[in-house]
This record gives C-alpha cells, sequence and structure tokens, in this order.
C-alpha cells in the first residue's frame, strides 16, 4: 500500500507558525507618544448646525476635513491634524474645535478648544496635564461657532 504524500502541509505549516510569529513581535505602544483614537460628537438630536455642516453631514455641504489625526507627544501635547482639508468651506473663520479627552470608562478628562479654523490654520496642539495623558484613551471632535 502507498502512502499519499501532502504536499500542501509543510507550507501551510510553515504560513501558520510565521503567522504566529509576527502576532508575538508587536511592537510596545510608546504611552507618552502615540496616535489618539477620535470619533465626532453625535450629528443628529441637539448637534448645532455647525457641528453638522463642519463633519460633512449636511447634505450638499463637504466636510471640512477628510479626518483628523490627533498625536499625545512627550505625555504633555496632543496635536490635532486635518488629514486632507478642504480647500475652501463656508465655516473657515466661523468655527473652532472642541476637543473632549475621555478615559476607559468614557469619563470626560478636559475639554480644549482651538482656535477657529482657515485653511491656513487647521492643525492646533493643545498644553495637556501628564495626569491627564496617562489615562487618555480617545478624544472626542465637536465644530462650534466662534
Amino acid at each position: 500500500m502507498r502512502t499519499r504524500s501532502r504536499p500542501l502541509l509543510r507550507p501551510t505549516l510553515a504560513l501558520l507558525l510565521a503567522a504566529l510569529a509576527a502576532c508575538g513581535n508587536k511592537a510596545a505602544v510608546d504611552p507618552k507618544n502615540r496616535e489618539v483614537p477620535w470619533t465626532y460628537g453625535p450629528t443628529t438630536g441637539g448637534a448645532t448646525v455647525e457641528h453638522v455642516q463642519g463633519a460633512g453631514k449636511k447634505e450638499g455641504t463637504p466636510a471640512v476635513a477628510r479626518g483628523w489625526n490627533c498625536r499625545l507627544q512627550d505625555g504633555k501635547r496632543l496635536t490635532v491634524r486635518p488629514y486632507e482639508l478642504t480647500s475652501t468651506h463656508p465655516l473657515f473663520g466661523k468655527v473652532a474645535l472642541s476637543v473632549g479627552l475621555f478615559d476607559k470608562t468614557g469619563k470626560q478628562l478636559a475639554m480644549l478648544r482651538s482656535e477657529p479654523i482657515t485653511a491656513q490654520n487647521a492643525t492646533f496642539t493643545f498644553d495637556v496635564e501628564e495626569a491627564v495623558a496617562k489615562e487618555l484613551l480617545d478624544a472626542v471632535l465637536w465644530y462650534v461657532k466662534v
């Protein structure tokens, strides 16, 4: 009787071992220098016209930015930078960003407010207390009238 060879067994096993090894090699995240996940505040219910329009949820109006990058630096500063800022927007100069900082339980740690957003000035850096930075999990952004 002949034994049947299994030509896919070795490549499959090698791939599985490589995948397991890759899972164990994740670099540790530096808690003082890291990306901070963000989301917009609610755009329904009691949301202001400025917030709904700025988030791009009002029909016919693009968002101020396609998204935002929030990054904690040195455990002392939070930089909020637009991802693909629109070139023109009716809200430029009329709204600012209100940035709520939250911990893992959903407790608000701090509320920050930017200067007015313009096509030339849409990146903001905020000082953050070290105790807040240590507990910071995510940020919620709202467009607010200035």
